[in-house]
């Protein structure tokens, strides 16, 4: 019996621009200041924000962990997709690092903006890519993870934002 994948989705309403906040995904400088976990700031490796191209980086938690970006399509300033990892300081995808839990190695993440009256909602979906039975499971489960992982994000974009 083959199990279904349950995307993930999350949406985020800023008070700002889509400009303004696409433009925050562009480049390394806007990147290094908002993204990835909350206590976890962030070094920026490499990144081209092209389709094609990818954004390498370095979370500095308790744990030093690295993570990319390969960027499938950028539509500015409508959206944005791209498959994320867990990877090594080179740059390699890596199994999730993380001991008990099959977490799948790709997640195809696609965000969307959309502006009302100068207030942009951000609509985020994201599904494992060549995940077994026992990986998508585990995708399924961890939506609230997700959930939390990402409003922690998004809760720096917001302060990122508003300086």
């Amino acid at each position: 019996m083959s199990v279904k994948v349950k995307q993930f989705t999350h949406q985020r309403t800023f008070n700002a621009s889509r400009d303004r906040v696409f433009a925050a995904f562009k480049t390394a400088e806007a990147l290094a200041k908002w993204w990835g976990p909350a206590g976890a700031p962030i070094d920026v490796i490499s990144l081209e924000f092209k389709p094609g191209g990818h954004f390498h980086y370095r979370m500095n938690g308790t744990q030093i962990h690295y993570g990319i970006f390969h960027f499938k399509s950028i539509n500015e300033p409508d959206s944005i997709t791209w498959v994320n990892s867990f990877a090594d300081e080179k740059g390699n995808i890596i199994k999730p690092p993380f001991e008990g839990i099959d977490i799948p190695k790709e997640m195809l993440n696609q965000i969307e903006f959309m502006e009302r009256d100068g207030r942009t909602t951000l609509s985020l979906t994201s599904e494992p890519v060549n995940a077994d039975e026992s990986e998508i499971n585990t995708f399924n489960a961890m939506h609230d993870s997700f959930k939390m992982g990402f409003t922690g994000t998004l809760d720096q974009l917001e302060e990122y934002l508003a300086s």
